[in-house]
């Protein structure tokens, strides 16, 4: 776990849960990406640019993705992986099981905290 990427996470929780209220993420890239966006700043030179994310999925109907988010900055030597276990239906599959919620904000939730672990398990490569 990085606890500099954990502290941002914390700071932008509020506005990311507000986010995600208002536009369900339709994938799990793009939970990562909504997440990174507003952790890292244009600025933020050689932290995690959700623009240079690359995902294999060498999966079927169940797989793993694995996420590499290049770092910000010109020609990055810095990478981060984060990998995401999916399966074929709601019931195995957490992403699946949420977007079937009735409820949005139960739904917001429950992807802030797929967010939260995505942050919790990316680790510099």
């Amino acid at each position: 776990m990085i606890q500099e990427f954990i502290d941002r996470f914390q700071e932008i929780k509020p506005d990311l849960l507000k986010q995600f209220q208002s536009k369900e993420p339709d994938s799990y890239g793009d939970i990562l990406v909504q997440t990174l966006h507003m952790m890292f700043q244009d600025g933020d030179y050689d932290k995690p640019d959700a623009s240079r994310l690359t995902v294999i999925d060498d999966g079927d109907y169940q797989g793993t993705l694995l996420f590499i988010i290049g770092a910000n900055g010109y020609q990055p030597s810095t990478y981060w992986s984060v990998y995401v276990n999916y399966g074929s239906c709601s019931g195995c599959d957490s992403y699946q099981a949420v977007a079937c919620y009735d409820n949005p904000e139960e739904s917001a939730d429950e992807m802030l905290l797929m967010a939260l672990h995505m942050i919790q398990s990316m680790k510099q490569i």
